[in-house]
């Protein structure tokens, strides 16, 4: 494997465009220059006039074979992605952690193939089209996904560039995909931040080319502060609270964009209540306090609680410049493209045990550190580490032990059961008796102990996942639709208590956490009596249901949040269920066909609706109308309770529902006002755009369109893409499906 190192010595710059690459072969004392190169040698299309350092010595070095580039954010990896590809003939994939990342990567490869196909889970009719294009952009799940199912689009692929490829350190799925192109001889390359050891992980990938970058497009400037240095304005119980605050303004400057980083999303909300009660404008809607109304934004707190729609919203303000402070967790260090002209990082130094620790981790800090920088505007980045414990020796300190570790991986670091039976079960799924040869394959199993994975083993075999030397039905199910065996018997189990739908299907629910809804509403009037009724209903569960916070989830799909008003949209991740509502469908249509489900049809497209809209099963075909969404479906349900009716049910008629409700108005307006707390002149308002979305519905079905897209393909197949929506429930209702 030949070792390029690009040096900070090297300059870029866009207007006039200038600059050289200056660089060293490991190995050689001798420091060479490159002059850049000219876009339009290469490509008429690249949108500036000269490849920068990293790109132009890409172009240089790489020949064939697989190969890493490790350096800083925003030193131009994409376009490098786009030189490996040119390389290639057949198809080419790119895949990145996250959905807006997708989306990003294949608005800019657009500028350079005609044709690029998306995979994302998150648009319904993707999944049933055959792939055509050159180029396809999709999560990692996507690809693995389609891997394990052996999908016609995966078998003719040439080339694939894993984004972001550090992820493996805290995503066992990237390990999977390695693997596999591996196994096919997948050409690879692999983007990397700066981590430890990422020459064992080039190593490990057969790379024979790594490229390390020390420069930077914007230098960075760092500073050490501690958090005792600023006086903070007085609070009664966080001084740190005020101390942070105070920072915040201390060190910017009234023309920056800044990022302020804290490593606990309470202390983010709390920050964000403070700016309310300073008089500085919030733009976030949803949030766990009273806000006011009256104020130009200034600030708004990024994190994953935030509503897909609001944190579309805050990002797109703080692009443009509108908003001037983002607070944020270390979800927006990755994936989002938000440069900043500062940061300021809380970082904690404490002792746990014997060992001192610090939060954020030394590489998140170093991620973090990647939002600053913003090209041809200026000409330095700043970052400002504020210690809260520790000193700036100690933090040096854990960054250097850090990079003398090397390079872990999620598995090696968690060894949890729900991982390693899911790869036995891969295992066995690409190589048969000879599973282990899959396993050592892998980078992680080199240093997990054999006893360990024997007894996972042993787990699976005893649970029928594995007969012989073969998977069985349930052991297939599994690898097929990424279920982990555990959470499978999770949901068995729960079957067998007969709970409520909802809380049997949660364990399938498996990448969600649902671990934030109860910030938001616990300081609700109602919330003791509220909390009070979900435990019961889960009583016979046991300590699962809330360790995996079926509590909260049940706390949504029962529409108890109707009677929060400072929840202007569900938070964080009940925010966006659509996408996981299909899959989920199709998740309980595989366990009724393999006969481990007691449901019928009419439950399953229940369920998914509860999921998708948050409201209870017996109610579901309320959240079926175009438009409703999840607080005015649980209106009309509140409404029909208290009259003691019941819903019209799914696919029935929109006009019998409206013929229902017409007279219950008045009864509509006192819940707005009672229940969901709303002045009058909102609440006549909400009342009204709800008669007009009933009004404008009335002829059609109660049925949520993606989800009779979904359960119309489970039936019928691709031919369902080219029958209208009257021609799917038809024939659905005519069959004896329900």
């Amino acid at each position: 494997m030949q070792t390029f190192y690009l040096l900070p010595e090297s300059a870029f710059n866009l207007d006039p465009p200038y600059g050289r690459v200056v660089y060293r072969k490991e190995g050689e004392a001798k420091i060479s220059v490159l002059d850049l190169i000219p876009a339009h040698q290469i490509d008429e299309r690249i949108p500036y006039p000269v490849l920068n350092p990293l790109q132009t010595l890409f172009y240089h070095t790489y020949n064939s074979g697989n190969v890493v580039v490790s350096a800083p954010t925003s030193a131009g990896k994409s376009l490098t992605a786009y030189l490996f590809f040119r390389e290639f003939k057949g198809r080419k994939v790119y895949t990145a952690p996250t959905r807006a990342l997708v989306y990003e990567k294949a608005v800019e490869l657009r500028r350079f193939y005609k044709k690029v196909d998306v995979r994302t889970g998150d648009r319904v009719v993707e999944s049933f089209k055959d792939v055509s294009a050159e180029v396809v952009v999709c999560t990692y799940e996507s690809l693995v996904q389609a891997f394990r199912n052996s999908v016609k689009w995966t078998r003719d692929i040439e080339a694939v560039v894993v984004d972001e490829i550090h992820q493996i350190r805290k995503r066992w799925v990237v390990e999977e995909l390695l693997a596999y192109t591996m196994n096919e001889s997948i050409t690879v390359l692999g983007l990397s931040a700066t981590i430890p050891g990422v020459e064992e992980l080039s190593r490990w990938i057969k790379a024979d080319l790594l490229i390390k970058s020390q420069w930077r497009p914007v230098p960075i400037e760092r500073y050490y502060h501690s958090l005792n240095e600023f006086v903070g304005i007085k609070m009664d119980k966080n001084k740190t609270l005020g101390k942070l605050w105070d920072a915040l303004w201390q060190l910017s400057k009234r023309d920056e964009k800044v990022i302020l980083f804290v490593p606990q999303k309470r202390l983010g909300w709390e920050l964000l209540e403070l700016a309310n009660s300073e008089k500085v404008g919030v733009i976030n809607q949803t949030v766990p306090f009273e806000k006011r109304e009256d104020l130009e934004p200034e600030i708004a707190f990024h994190n994953a609680d935030v509503p897909k729609e609001e944190r579309e919203a805050i990002e797109k303000e703080f692009r443009n410049g509108n908003l001037r402070f983002l607070i944020a967790t270390q979800t927006l260090a990755y994936g989002v493209n938000l440069p900043a002209d500062r940061v300021l990082i809380l970082v904690r130094i404490f002792k746990n045990n014997r060992n001192w620790m610090c939060i954020p981790d030394e590489l998140d800090i170093l991620q973090m550190e990647g939002r600053v920088g913003r090209l041809g505007l200026k000409e330095k980045g700043y970052s400002h580490i504020l210690l809260h414990g520790g000193n700036k020796g100690m933090l040096e300190d854990f960054i250097q032990r850090t990079f003398l570790k090397g390079f872990t991986t999620s598995i090696q670091e968690d060894k949890d059961k729900d991982t390693l039976s899911f790869f036995i079960l891969l295992g066995y799924l690409y190589e048969g008796a000879n599973y282990r040869k899959f396993l050592k394959s892998l980078y992680s199993f080199k240093k997990i102990s054999w006893r360990i994975c024997e007894q996972v083993e042993t787990f699976l075999r005893e649970r029928f996942y594995i007969e012989g030397d073969s998977l069985t039905s349930k052991g297939i199910f599994c690898v097929k639709s990424g279920v982990p065996p555990t959470r499978l018997e999770e949901f068995i189990r729960r079957q067998d208590l007969q709970l409520s739908k909802e809380a049997i299907i949660r364990p399938l629910l498996y990448t969600k956490r649902f671990d934030t809804l109860y910030d938001f509403v616990q300081r609700g009037e109602s919330f003791k009596e509220d909390d009070y009724f979900i435990r019961g209903k889960l009583a016979v569960c046991g300590k699962n249901c809330f360790e995996d916070n079926t509590h909260q989830f049940l706390f949504y799909t029962e529409g108890l949040t109707f009677k929060y008003p400072n929840l202007k949209n569900p938070p964080g991740e009940f925010s966006y269920l659509g996408t996981d509502a299909l899959h989920l469908l199709r998740t309980l249509w595989e366990l009724k066909k393999g006969g481990f489900l007691s449901m019928n049809n009419l439950d399953l497209i229940s369920v998914a609706h509860s999921v998708k809209f948050g409201i209870s099963v017996d109610y579901a075909s309320l959240s079926g109308i175009k438009g409703i969404g999840h607080f005015r479906a649980n209106l009309l349900k509140r409404t029909l309770q208290r009259e003691k009716l019941k819903a019209p049910p799914l696919f029935g008629q929109v006009s019998e529902l409206l013929d229902m409700v017409l007279p219950l108005e008045k009864l509509m307006l006192e819940l707005l006002m009672e229940d969901r707390k709303l002045e009058k002149k909102r609440a006549e308002e909400e009342l009204k755009k709800l008669m007009k979305i009933l009004e404008n519905n009335k002829n059609g079905r109660l049925i949520d369109d993606k989800i009779l897209l979904m359960f119309g393909f489970l039936n019928f197949g691709q031919t369902v893409l080219s029958m209208k929506k009257g021609e799917i429930i038809n024939r659905l209702t005519s069959m004896d499906l329900f």
